[in-house]
């Protein structure tokens, strides 16, 4: 459910001054806290509640004389809460202030009956880091968070247990928290929450705002109909701003968060019937069926398949806890599904339901189509750049008061953050030493210059796969993480992946690479144009190196699952002829050979069901090659013709050490 009340400064003129504000103290695990706590005059039952963080050094008193909070309670009508923290600080790693803001809210509920299901997190610079850290822990009993001036200077992992709506409030001159670190841990709660990764701007803010000091931008359209908001104040500070040039910060929270409540449990998608990721549909007479965990109405229910921006309308039909929508006639292509306001048997509402379906049958061939769109050759430059930044690339490294140490593109020997190269044969053979070092962010760029080393896509869908592995035990300890970000030339995130792990342990020697992680990560293009590619860390002295970059463009649905499907019957097939006469009777043959004959005639739309197909021939491929008696084998000394399990060419160079890849129609492991 949302609700929308709309403040102005006109209203809080006649706001109610009779309000009571009292001092209390709650006991929590065994500690006295002390809360200031305001209560407009004729609240209602059932009301709001807002929870109000101050900043580190600072206090209740002040976070309140501050901001407009409590002229917004007295005007609004809802319950007040400014927490005290301890030592003037708050716990943003563990439980201690989480369980504080629990016990504020049953407290709450016991004196002042306030609506549990409106209950919303908001905090100024550490305040604001400590409502990032509640989203995650415990986003089942708040409704909406707007941080201000604070986001997680490190781990900014989005790992909360639902859909969270937030609004971040950041001036871009901030010197204390600076305002390039927002938008990275913004791109990581529009993914978790599922949210368009192109914005909506609102600039100037409000609208007709003739000082435009303003600027709203919007990542809509999430899961559960969530929304991730940045409300930018250009050249202001590092403080609570509540100036009517620009908007009053307490105000455009409280708009925000008063259309968010909990609410019932929303119902949920059980199973879907074709699945999502369905291809080679029909065009025309087809039927998409959801079931649900309760019985449903889906009278106001709107669902539609998009393409390229385009809208198609599919009839709804409800019965039991069984959604039916009707597909018309539709042409050939891949769509988007959304299905938004179904309502449940207890009154809860599924704001949205997303799926991807492909219709019209696609012919897939014995090697996938892909372009191979950037693969730079970075140990070219070894003897003229070092241990530098190779052409065309750019590297930053940055800290929180806006100090910069900048390398540009073919910066020899820089130190810090830069190439290293590594004894040829391992897992890569030289890539990027990423690690923020005494900075606390570190950027390397590639698509910066142009038009000499421009990063050119076409519209559409792409995979970065890329090898990364801990350059020290301090680093596999930490389990510290590293981003990888596509970025237009304006700045804006296309995609953004956050907090991708590691493996290994170079121990800081620069030996032969092992046991490093493969990275394969998908992303779309929505617009043909010039972009940059970003590896970022926030980790300190912690380090990875990150290589083996390369950018293909993507395989379709089909080519994915029923195209590996394909290709891996016809490698059983080809090892089956070729071991036949000398292995007919061993058990791995006929294995091989039932195996075959069991999947011969395999026709389906399903991407699960020729998974396992696919993974079911992949064993048996194993079973008879003899993998075991083959993993020793020099890869190098096989020749050029190497594929991956999904029969991709590889490039016999970059193979990884104990990945499995088909050279001949055997499956081998590369030592």
């Amino acid at each position: 459910m949302k609700h929308l009340l709309t403040l102005c400064l006109a209203a809080l003129a006649f706001s109610c001054v009779s309000a009571a504000t009292t001092w209390e103290k709650i006991k929590v695990n065994g500690v006295n806290r002390d809360i200031k706590v305001h209560v407009p005059k004729d609240t209602p039952s059932g009301s709001a509640l807002v929870i109000a963080c101050h900043g580190m050094n600072q206090s209740a008193d002040w976070h309140d004389s501050n901001s407009r909070w409590t002229d917004v309670s007295d005007t609004a009508k809802f319950v007040l809460v400014f927490p005290e923290g301890i030592d003037k600080g708050w716990d943003i790693s563990g439980n201690r202030d989480v369980d504080l803001v629990l016990a504020i809210i049953d407290e709450m509920e016991k004196k002042h009956n306030i609506n549990t299901g409106r209950v919303y997190l908001t905090g100024f610079s550490m305040g604001g880091m400590f409502t990032y850290h509640c989203a995650n822990r415990i986003s089942d009993k708040i409704a909406a968070f707007v941080p201000v001036s604070g986001y997680p200077m490190w781990d900014k992992s989005a790992y909360s247990s639902r859909p969270v709506p937030i609004m971040h409030v950041h001036g871009t001159g901030d010197d204390v928290c600076v305002f390039s670190g927002v938008q990275p841990t913004l791109d990581n709660w529009i993914k978790r929450n599922g949210c368009n990764t192109v914005e909506k701007l609102i600039a100037p803010y409000p609208e007709g705002n003739r000082n435009q000091g303003a600027k709203m931008h919007i990542w809509g359209d999430g899961l559960d109909g969530v929304e991730v908001r940045l409300l930018e104040f250009k050249d202001k500070g590092h403080w609570q701003s509540e100036d009517a040039n620009f908007c009053l910060t307490s105000i455009e929270a409280w708009n925000f968060m008063n259309r968010w409540s909990l609410g019932p449990d929303a119902p949920k998608v059980s199973s879907v019937e074709p699945e999502s990721g369905s291809f080679d549909l029909p065009l025309d007479g087809m039927e998409i069926t959801l079931n649900f965990d309760m019985n449903v109405d889906g009278s106001e229910a709107e669902a539609q398949l998009i393409k390229d921006g385009t809208p198609v309308s599919l009839g709804v039909k409800s019965n039991g806890n069984v959604l039916t929508l009707t597909v018309p006639e539709i042409e050939r292509g891949e769509y988007s599904l959304s299905l938004r306001n179904v309502k449940g048997e207890n009154g809860g509402v599924m704001k949205v339901f997303k799926g991807v379906y492909t219709f019209g049958v696609e012919e897939v061939g014995d090697v996938p189509p892909y372009n191979e769109v950037f693969y730079p050759n970075l140990r070219a430059e070894e003897n003229t750049v070092g241990e530098g930044i190779p052409t065309g690339w750019y590297r930053i490294n940055t800290r929180s008061n806006g100090e910069k140490d900048e390398k540009t593109s073919g910066s020899a020997n820089t130190g810090g953050a830069r190439m290293k190269y590594f004894i040829v044969g391992g897992d890569f053979n030289e890539g990027f030493y990423l690690s923020a070092r005494d900075y606390d962010k570190c950027e390397i760029t590639y698509g910066k210059y142009t038009p000499d080393y421009a990063l050119h896509f076409d519209k559409g869908r792409y995979v970065a796969d890329f090898n990364s592995v801990y350059w020290n035990k301090g680093s596999l300890d930490g389990n510290v993480k590293f981003d990888f970000t596509v970025k237009d030339l304006k700045g804006n995130v296309v995609a953004n992946f956050p907090s991708l792990p590691s493996t290994g342990n170079m121990d800081e020697k620069q030996g032969q690479i092992s046991g490093s992680t493969a990275h394969s990560l998908e992303f779309d293009i929505p617009e043909e144009g010039n972009y940059t590619v970003t590896y970022s860390m926030t980790a300190g002295w912690a380090a990875v190196i990150v290589g083996n970059l390369k950018i293909v463009t993507a395989m379709s649905t089909a080519e994915r699952y029923k195209g590996a499907f394909i290709r891996t019957l016809k490698q059983a097939k080809e090892l089956y002829a070729s071991i036949l006469e000398e292995n007919i009777g061993s058990d791995a043959a006929q294995n091989l050979l039932d195996v075959i004959t069991k999947y011969e005639s395999l026709v389906s739309t399903s991407p699960t069901v020729y998974e396992a197909a696919t993974a079911e021939l992949e064993a048996a491929i194993a079973l008879a090659s003899g993998l075991t008696a083959v993993d020793s084998i020099q890869a190098e000394s096989l020749g050029s013709s190497f594929f991956n399990l999904q029969g991709i060419p590889v490039d016999p160079s970059r193979l990884i050490k104990g990945q499995p890849y088909i050279h001949n129609g055997k499956k081998i492991i590369k030592k």
